[in-house]
């Protein structure tokens, strides 16, 4: 169990990806990040999924994820189903934690349970 989380942690430091201006930025430092400011929280398994599925997320998609986040608060939903840019990503609005995320391929055939509202950017 330890060396898996070693595999991830370091799996995590080594993904990077280029924003819209071009910088390159690590997975690592747009989640610390939003974990410094309180805006975006992503769970271990949301991480996983990302790592494992090769799921790029721009600054830009995460704001506007946070924008969702708004939306769906404010019409009293809990657990949300995001799409944006073909990837979907289940939050749970009160925590504004991203729970799990599926990248474009494999959203044909999907059922998503679980989930009181949606928003699609």
């Amino acid at each position: 169990m330890v060396k898996r989380i070693e595999d991830v942690n370091n799996r995590i430091n080594q993904v990077t990806r280029s924003t819209q201006n071009g910088a390159d930025v690590s997975f690592r430092d747009v989640f610390e990040s939003k974990l410094k400011t309180g805006e975006l929280n992503i769970s271990k398994h949301a991480q996983e999924r990302i790592l494992l599925r090769n799921i790029e997320i721009s600054q830009e998609e995460i704001n506007r994820i946070n924008k969702a986040i708004e939306l769906a608060n404010s019409k009293g939903v809990r657990d949300s189903l995001v799409i944006i840019n073909g990837k979907a990503f289940v939050i749970n609005v009160p925590t504004r934690t991203v729970v799990t995320a599926i990248e474009e391929e494999s959203l044909k055939d999907r059922i998503f349970t679980n989930i009181d509202g949606a928003v699609i950017l």
